[in-house]
């Protein structure tokens, strides 16, 4: 689900080449639980090569994101795919996005 969503943006991007905000819909039958929220189309290609970066670092904290925040999964269901405890998906959680928080904060300071 994250590849879908980031070439549709990044085929958008070419098309329009501005940095609105711009509502993606998706076609009939496609499901994307965390569509119920807004971000700038390059905010989220930020989030992309941030959890690229955080993947090279610790694969499974990525995996985790990718589950919760594209795939709208809950702990039980990553701790299961995963195989690992609930805690542990938990503890990935928090700390990822903290990781990703400060990481997505740096690029809006003024020179960072």
């Amino acid at each position: 689900m994250r590849m879908v969503l980031i070439d549709t943006i990044r085929a958008r991007m070419a098309q329009k080449r501005q940095g609105e905000w711009e509502r993606l819909d998706w076609a009939p039958g496609v499901e994307f639980e965390g569509a119920s929220f807004s971000l700038p189309m390059e905010r989220i290609i930020e989030v992309d090569l941030a959890l690229t970066e955080l993947a090279r670092k610790d694969e499974r904290k990525a995996r985790v994101v990718e589950m919760r925040f594209f795939g709208g999964l809950e702990f039980p269901e990553i701790a299961e795919a995963l195989e690992v405890s609930i805690s542990t998906v938990k503890r990935d959680w928090e700390f990822s996005r903290s990781w990703l928080f400060s990481r997505l904060s740096a690029g809006e300071r003024p020179g960072g």
